[in-house]
């Protein structure tokens, strides 16, 4: 039988009465493979567009930060710290005993490691015009509830510019770049994409057109796999997670996070995206330590 034969009967109307027969009892099972087929395609399809959605921020477990950093003086217009009162300093937090290590890093090794972050990102800007950086010894508290103690014992130590408890480097690893988005805060009220959505009679908060222009224009950039969506809610659960206290007096600004399957692409998404209405500034995630 040849394909035209079985297709159309042949002429034969034996066969042709078979086959009327076999659609006949097979109607059913017929619509049943083509509405699977069709649904296939159309839910393939809806995946599809629906990965390119923002993403909510991965669902794991969340752990107070127990990390803290004291900063040296080391500031343009500031005497630096010499390497005795910085080994000074070094000894008191390792005789304490809330303090479970700690470790030293150099202003220019901070330095560095931002440079290589920004670069990373395709930010030259950010490069050019970084200040120095005092060094950085590095601490980790046995409770989280010795942070103050640290703070207190800091105060005696000789050009130290300030005590911080480090927050949860929760990103690292799951993205390369970060998008802040215009908000009701301080510093998006003085960002330039902020202020031209005031000049168009806006609040200057993002709003949902400019997010989607630039989640169409990450699309179209090279290696881009994953975008994620961290809300004024998620930012500030962060953010308690080291410094349970906080209250901010605006609104945190929601974000994007990006990431991609070679983090040597990123370099395309800060000129791609910081030009862009609505977007305060474009960062790197930082390396955990």
């Amino acid at each position: 039988m040849t394909y035209e034969e079985l297709a159309f009967g042949g002429g034969d109307p034996d066969r042709e009465s078979w086959l009327r027969s076999w659609v006949a009892a097979h109607i059913r099972l017929l619509i049943a493979s083509l509405v699977v087929l069709s649904l296939a395609g159309a839910g393939g399809w809806y995946l599809y567009e629906r990965s390119w959605l923002p993403q909510p921020p991965p669902d794991v477990a969340l752990s107070p930060s127990l990390e803290f950093e004291v900063t040296m003086c080391g500031c343009d217009g500031i005497t630096a710290a010499t390497v005795e009162q910085w080994q000074e300093a070094e000894a008191m937090l390792r005789a304490m005993p809330q303090v479970t290590s700690v470790k030293v890093k150099s202003g220019q090794e901070v330095a560095d490691q931002r440079r290589r972050s920004y670069e990373g990102i395709g930010d030259t800007k950010w490069v050019e015009g970084s200040s120095p950086y005092g060094d950085v010894l590095r601490g980790v508290l046995r409770r989280a509830q010795d942070f103050p103690a640290i703070v207190e014992k800091m105060r005696s130590a000789p050009r130290v510019a300030m005590v911080l408890r480090s927050e949860v480097n929760f990103w690292a690893g799951k993205a390369e770049a970060a998008i802040t988005l215009c908000g009701q805060d301080l510093l998006s009220r003085r960002a330039p994409g902020c202020r031209q959505g005031k000049r168009a009679g806006a609040t200057g908060t993002v709003t949902e057109e400019e997010k989607a222009a630039i989640v169409a224009r990450l699309r179209d950039l090279p290696g881009v796999q994953t975008i994620y969506f961290q809300d004024s809610g998620y930012a500030l659960k962060l953010v308690k997670l080291s410094h349970p206290d906080y209250k901010p007096d605006e609104p945190m600004p929601g974000s994007f996070f990006v990431k991609f399957s070679d983090p040597a692409l990123a370099r395309e998404i800060a000129p791609a995206i910081e030009p862009m209405p609505g977007v305060v500034a474009v960062g790197p995630v930082l390396p955990k330590e």
